[in-house]
């Protein structure tokens, strides 16, 4: 192989190692809520939370609820340009003296929202199809 086409190969493999660092990031997070708390969850969540997130960045890609009375699951996901870009967001909405008062506030008057965090970063194979169309 000549120079050229080592020099050409090397700018290829950089620009898909590239390309794979930019791929969107998802973060799956499902909150077991506490029993008796969903309608003040829900109520926090999307009045609160969600326009708090949204100055930050988030990308809320879907929300819904799975369970049964009592044993009430809320699921999310969200979607990210990248790791850092996730990462920062997460720590400045975390840090916001808004959101920060909202949670004291409600834990005050209500108790615990939510008894469980489970929260996975979802990376995107090479191989995931297009998004679909279908709603």
């Amino acid at each position: 192989m000549g120079l050229r086409t080592l020099f050409l190969m090397g700018l290829y493999f950089f620009g898909y190692a590239a390309a794979l660092g930019q791929r969107p990031v998802y973060q799956l997070r499902i909150y077991k809520l506490h029993a008796g708390n969903e309608q003040h969850f829900h109520k926090r969540f999307s009045e609160q939370c969600m326009p708090i997130m949204r100055r930050y960045g988030f990308d809320i890609v879907f929300t819904s609820e799975s369970g049964e009375a009592g044993h009430k699951d809320f699921v999310y996901l969200l979607r990210w340009k990248d790791r850092d870009t996730q990462n920062a967001a997460w720590k400045r909405f975390l840090a916001d003296p808004e959101w920060v008062e909202i949670k004291r506030v409600t834990a005050a008057r209500w108790g615990d929202l939510v008894d469980e965090v489970q929260d996975r970063s979802l990376d995107l194979l090479p191989y995931t199809p297009k998004p679909s169309q279908v709603p």
